[in-house]
């Protein structure tokens, strides 16, 4: 028996998983399936659990994993663009001939910037230098200044003194992140080869040589295939957004499950006796052979009374987050601001504003359109100004007006942070957006589940 403890995506993803693979399964959660992958209806409107984009549905890690397990599959709809809203509506840069004609930028600081991406794409950077440290000393304008520190907000949790160069430059696409993911597990990363599209991207030999070679000399050996990339800049045309919510992926996953034990209660402790585990609960206690940890990372010390946890207590408890403030709220139809299929930044302050019923219309009331703004540690009265000087719209008189606080990643991608491998012994597991660097929100959540596969079923 294999207990899953959490009912968020990468926990309904691993319980899946597993059940396909033939095992039995018990999964644990003290609320509501889906954690952050989930949407409720409120006063006739339904709102996801902040503002979502689904990344890499080519072939990324979710959509491995729904065509491998699941039954159904998500109708994602294309996602459009990302714009910064600042005196007009502009498309945010990707490509160097992008960033030439980006017009929110003065001039001086976009050959600036421009040069100093081309050499730090060539010469390689220590895996530690922050956004803050590579721009502080080219005398950038104030603008340019809250544009990368936005941009760094929205791609890491984190401000630009505090992200890593590289999560700026996977974010952008210029750099796979899959180069970097070695660096970040260090000893601790073997992945093992199995027959999986995972393994095909990321052999054995090559994580050997990767590691070899270290992090500067593995961004200097791959600088033409990363100019490459930077000059041909493409876009975003593997986002999407799906039909029904965000809830639809979580109602793929659950609708697919056949035998697993769902119990809604709330784990408070496990312990392991012999070679196996006691799950106590605030109602009872049960016994499993595995575990498959998906709740924060950062509370496991509290909860494992086990040398495995004990091991690692500094780390985990060291893991940093950033807490978010999403306002949901309703316009008439005919007076939206954001009628494109897309979302847009703002710089001051930073936000991310995006209107789900230009996807979906059922989201949302008859004449009615349904927008929301994620901010990153921002007080409410604040957010209502920053929405009325962007979009003109006073939101306190709206027809609908909802607030979700929450924590959007189990770990923020802070320089030095530590990132949980997702093996801890044979018997115990630990997945979510703790658990991976890469990407963020579900796509990492899914990357995660894909790397304890790769070593639960060797």
């Amino acid at each position: 028996m294999i207990g899953v403890i959490g009912g968020g995506i990468s926990g309904l993803l691993s319980a899946l998983a597993l059940e396909r693979e033939g095992y039995d399964v018990i999964l644990f959660e003290k609320d509501k399936l889906g954690g952050l992958c989930r949407s409720y209806r409120v006063d006739g409107y339904q709102v996801d659990t902040g503002v979502h984009a689904i990344t890499m549905l080519n072939n990324g890690p979710l959509i491995r994993l729904l065509k491998k397990y699941s039954y159904y599959m998500p109708n994602f709809q294309p996602y459009g663009s990302y714009y910064i809203r600042e005196n007009g509506l502009y498309e945010i840069p990707v490509s160097l001939d992008d960033w030439i004609t980006f017009p929110v930028i003065p001039k001086k600081d976009k050959a600036l910037i421009i040069s100093k991406m081309i050499d730090l794409l060539t010469t390689g950077f220590e895996k530690n230098i922050s956004v803050y440290d590579v721009i502080k000393d080219l005398n950038l304008s104030d603008t340019t200044i809250k544009f990368f520190n936005t941009i760094c907000l929205f791609l890491s949790g984190e401000n630009m003194k505090n992200t890593p160069l590289w999560r700026l430059f996977t974010g952008a696409g210029y750099i796979p992140e899959d180069d970097i993911l070695p660096f970040i597990y260090k000893e601790n990363f073997k992945i093992n080869p199995l027959k999986s599209s995972l393994i095909k991207k990321i052999h054995p030999d090559k994580l050997k040589t990767i590691l070899k070679n270290g992090f500067l000399k593995t961004i200097k050996d791959s600088s033409k295939k990363y100019l490459s990339k930077f000059i041909s800049g493409e876009k975003y045309s593997t986002q999407g957004y799906p039909l029904g919510g965000i809830q639809s992926i979580t109602n793929c996953i659950v609708n697919s499950l056949n035998k697993t034990k769902i119990v809604f209660e709330e784990v408070i402790r496990i312990e392991k006796e012999s070679n196996k585990y006691i799950i106590t609960t605030t109602e009872d206690n049960y016994t499993v052979d595995k575990i498959i940890y998906s709740a924060p990372s950062k509370n496991l010390p509290d909860i494992a009374k086990i040398d495995e946890i004990k091991s690692i207590e500094d780390k985990l408890r060291s893991i940093k987050q950033s807490d978010s403030l999403t306002v949901w709220f309703s316009v008439d139809e005919n007076k939206n601001p954001l009628k494109y299929k897309g979302s847009e930044i703002w710089i001051n302050p930073p936000a991310w504003a995006k209107c789900i019923s230009n996807y979906d219309k059922t989201l949302t009331k008859k004449g009615k359109s349904l927008i929301g703004v994620s901010f990153v540690r921002m007080k409410e009265k604040d957010a209502y100004e920053a929405i009325n000087k962007y979009l003109n719209i006073d939101v306190e008189s709206q027809d609908f007006l909802h607030i979700q606080r929450y924590i959007p990643e189990q770990a923020s991608c802070h320089i030095n942070q530590f990132f949980v491998y997702p093996k801890i012994s044979d018997n115990f597991y630990v997945v979510g957006t703790d658990a991976d660097p890469r990407s963020m929100g579900i796509t990492r959540a899914s990357f995660s589940v894909e790397v304890m596969l790769s070593e639960f079923l060797k």
